[in-house]
Parts: C-alpha cells; sequence; structure tokens
C-alpha cells in the first residue's frame, strides 16, 4: 500500500492520500470526466479499507466543483461513512475562503446528505 498523491491542474485538484489516514483533497475541481478522475481515488480507498484503518481524517478545500464531481464527492463521502460505521474514526473538515459563500454552503448540503458531522473551517488569508 502506498500513498496517492496527484498533482493539480487547472481543472482537477490536488490529492494527497497519505496511509496513516490523513487525505486531502485542494483546489479546483471540473475535469472532462469526472468518474475517470476519482477512480483511482476509489480503488486507493478500497485498498486502504481492506489495512482496518483506525482512523481517516479527510479535508477538503475546494475552490470550484461542477456538478459530476459533485456527486462523485459525494459518493466518496458515502464510502467513508460507511467505513465509520465499521469502527474506523472518521474525521471531515471542510475548508472554505471566507468570502465563498457558495462553497460553504456546498459543503453544509453535502453534510445534510450524508448525515455525518463535517467541521466548516473558514479561511482567511
Amino acid at each position: 500500500m502506498e500513498n496517492l498523491i496527484i498533482a493539480s491542474t487547472l481543472k482537477s485538484p490536488e490529492v494527497k492520500f497519505n496511509t496513516n489516514g490523513d487525505l486531502l483533497i485542494a483546489g479546483k475541481s471540473i475535469p472532462e470526466d469526472s468518474n475517470s478522475y476519482y477512480k483511482p481515488l476509489f480503488a486507493w480507498l478500497e485498498e486502504f479499507k481492506q489495512t482496518s484503518p483506525p482512523a481517516i481524517n479527510l479535508t477538503l478545500k475546494l475552490e470550484y466543483m461542477n456538478t459530476s464531481s459533485v456527486r462523485i464527492v459525494l459518493r466518496f463521502l458515502q464510502n467513508l461513512v460507511a467505513m465509520s460505521k465499521e469502527n474506523v474514526v472518521l474525521k471531515i473538515k471542510w475548508i472554505y475562503d471566507f468570502d465563498d459563500d457558495d462553497i460553504c454552503e456546498q459543503g453544509e448540503i453535502i453534510q445534510e446528505s450524508i448525515k455525518y458531522p463535517i467541521e466548516m473551517v473558514e479561511h482567511k488569508p
């Protein structure tokens, strides 16, 4: 099992998934094909699940997401919530810029959808 590191592009977020359970997705998420872009993240998570991790700390710092990315991120979070029901301590942090009401609201909507607490963190430059 190795860490998953994907550099950001103009259309896709940076990904840093560490085998210690610290996961980061940051940047814009508007890839041409969200399913293809996020497929390695789901594969990594499935492999990571087999290691019986005690905890997962996911940090999301997304500047913008298109509709297909929102659906994929929601599905990814649902997978994490399912893992939390198998004795994995899950913490989700949603970081948004203080003046970005849209991303803040998106985090709140996702929190309601997954029915799991998300720590909303306002970032001030």
